[in-house]
């Protein structure tokens, strides 16, 4: 039964996290710095953004084994699959933002759901993210701090997605200032509930 509880906990943050990357897509003001790099790889490859991702994630667990032997647990693959099909299954199905006012509308409920999602995700302990796997490895291999270790991660990924031609804007400096708070507090509530 805790398993069963464990899993749908999990599905259900997935999904929750893919609706929240849709909507700062869509608002075209900008997107977290990984998804700057996955559309910018849709620019000169043949793929979808929900491909792009997929791939991104695989090469990520790759490096992160090759590095330190970080072994990805069963959710952090199911979570590639099924994050990188949302997305492509989801990105026809929301209209366009009809003025700047919805833009924004979009932006904020996106970065909010993501950061929801993301705690309903992580809590249910099912795996790490793949991008996590790589904070790891890389803390584990430079013995730098983690915070340090993530901030580096993300700051190279922004720049390469940029030069690839990703959509970088407000919604970046949003996005990569108002996760981790959502997160932070999306967990806490859930760590509270599940301990009464």
């Amino acid at each position: 039964m805790k398993l069963l509880k464990q899993w749908t906990r999990f599905l259900i943050g997935v999904l929750v996290l893919s609706i929240g990357l849709v909507l700062t897509i869509k608002s075209n003001l900008g997107v977290r710095p990984w998804d700057v790099f996955h559309i910018g790889l849709t620019k000169y490859f043949d793929l979808t953004v929900g491909q792009a991702n997929q791939i991104t994630g695989l090469v990520v667990i790759i490096i992160s084994f090759l590095l330190v032997r970080v072994k990805p647990k069963l959710g952090t693959i199911i979570s590639i699959i099924l994050i990188g099909s949302l997305i492509d299954l989801v990105l026809p199905l929301v209209p366009q933002p009809a003025n700047i006012y919805w833009q924004y509308l979009y932006l904020f409920s996106g970065i909010l759901i993501f950061g929801n999602g993301a705690g309903i995700y992580i809590s249910a302990q099912c795996g790490a993210g793949p991008r996590d796997n790589l904070m790891i490895a890389l803390h584990r291999k430079l013995k730098f701090k983690l915070g340090l270790v993530r901030n580096g991660i993300e700051v190279t990924i922004l720049i390469l997605g940029s030069i690839l031609g990703g959509p970088v804007g407000i919604g970046t400096v949003c996005a990569a200032l108002g996760t981790g708070p959502v997160v932070e507090f999306s967990l806490n509530v859930l760590n509270s509930s599940h301990d009464n």
